[in-house]
């Protein structure tokens, strides 16, 4: 009996040695990789899939929206008006803004290389990978912002222009309190306010100038905040608190859907250069593609053409975006989405209600207080304070400009006449 097994053994043995050594066909061969490979791909999607998509966001994340004409001010649909949140990196918005303003005012320019310091590039992802000296064209830093979102490059714009014009832009912000508060004078003349909405404009009108004298333009990515909150009151932007220029988590960096609907409506009303940086798609820098984080609705929705989206755990997936359609231009604004999904879907309801709408809207009825904003208001858009003229001499020496600028990676030239991604008839 135990030869029997033995020898039944030994022939189980030699079949399967003959079977795996036998060539195999390359059909068979080609159905065996084709598995394999499908399998690995797969599972490669998946993990694509979880690191994009799945991204933690906490349950108590507060929510607003508002959509709104840009032109008009006419509120179409708005939620939780009055509820603080936190901006993520709709902050790069001003921190753009404030650039934007510099370039107008002829102190800056696309070319000038700026150096990134130690603190600027140990920022968190996103970013560029951009590493102490290094030094990065105004150009490429605004791309980088606008794309990538990179942090890295929003700290090199606010510690430059901190250190460099912060004292310009303390008194530019300045001349804009003194218009401000020349134009509540005529207001004043014709049409008297109440005693109590004098004492609160003085008392706003107080606190702008309290910023304005706390700016140390010490090169500080924390004083550039300053220059940041009151730049927001000036445009209105009274519940709004700036502590970074990139988004990173702060508890005490917070906002309102209308006041980011006031600092969209002034990114939309600045020259069309400027502006038309939300359009950008992709970014080459360093050898790699950046593409912007709103790319799916750049691409796909009638009329897109900016402007920025965000995202932290506590804050969840935010968004402003703007899309116009004949004379017509709608900007949404979507706070603390639990998913990137959920955003994009919401966004897109709220421009698609908007441009469906015709004629009047009706205000529906609400139990908030007059003061909050509701649907059929009318948004008191700011007066911009952008001519483009120099009103103020700078300070300190412009930032150097060799010829040619060359960034110590990418190792190539930025031109400093790049065309504009949109022609200002499509604004």
């Amino acid at each position: 009996m135990r030869r029997v097994i033995a020898w039944v053994g030994l022939a189980f043995a030699a079949v399967t040695i003959a079977v795996w050594s036998a060539p195999e066909t390359v059909d068979a061969r080609t159905s065996r990789h084709t598995a394999r490979s499908g399998h690995h791909r797969v599972h490669h999607r998946r993990h694509r899939h979880h690191r994009r998509y799945l991204l933690p966001v906490s349950a108590n994340a507060p929510t607003a929206e508002i959509v709104f004409d840009a032109d008009s001010g006419r509120v179409m649909a708005i939620a939780n008006a009055d509820q603080r949140v936190y901006p993520a990196s709709l902050t790069k918005m001003m921190t753009l803004y404030l650039t934007f303003r510099a370039l107008q005012e002829g102190w800056l320019h696309l070319n000038d290389a700026m150096p990134v310091s130690a603190y600027a590039a140990s920022a968190s992802p996103t970013k560029l990978g951009l590493y102490p000296g290094q030094l990065v064209t105004v150009d490429d830093l605004i791309r980088g912002c606008v794309t990538e979102s990179a942090n890295d490059a929003a700290r090199t714009l606010a510690e430059n222009l901190d250190a460099r014009f912060g004292r310009n832009l303390q008194q530019l912000l300045r001349n804009d309190i003194a218009a401000a508060q020349a134009d509540d004078a005529a207001d004043a003349a014709s049409d008297p306010p109440s005693a109590q909405d004098a004492a609160e404009r003085a008392g706003e009108i107080n606190e702008m100038r309290a910023l304005a004298s706390g700016v140390m333009a010490d090169g500080s990515e924390y004083d550039f905040a300053r220059l940041m909150t009151l730049q927001a009151r000036l445009l209105g932007m009274q519940d709004t608190v700036y502590r970074n220029a990139s988004g990173l988590p702060d508890m005490e960096q917070v906002t309102t859907a209308p006041d980011m609907a006031m600092l969209a409506y002034a990114l939309v009303h600045m020259p069309v250069q400027y502006y038309s940086y939300f359009s950008i798609q992709h970014f080459d820098f360093n050898g790699a593609d950046h593409r912007n984080h709103n790319l799916r609705f750049l691409t796909s929705y009638d009329g897109a053409d900016g402007i920025k989206t965000g995202y932290t755990q506590s804050g969840g997936f935010n968004v402003v975006d703007t899309a116009r359609r004949g004379n017509r231009r709608l900007i949404a604004i979507v706070m603390g989405r639990q998913s990137l999904a959920t955003r994009e879907e919401d966004v897109r309801t709220l421009l698609d209600y908007g441009f469906a709408q015709t004629g009047t809207v009706t205000a529906v009825s609400s139990t908030l207080n007059e003061d909050v904003l509701t649907v059929g208001s009318t948004l008191d858009f700011p007066t911009l304070q952008t001519s483009g003229v120099r009103r103020i001499a700078p300070q300190l020496p412009d930032l150097v400009r060799p010829e040619p600028v060359t960034t110590a990676v990418s190792g190539r030239r930025p031109a400093p006449n790049r065309p504009a991604p949109i022609s200002s008839a499509m604004r």
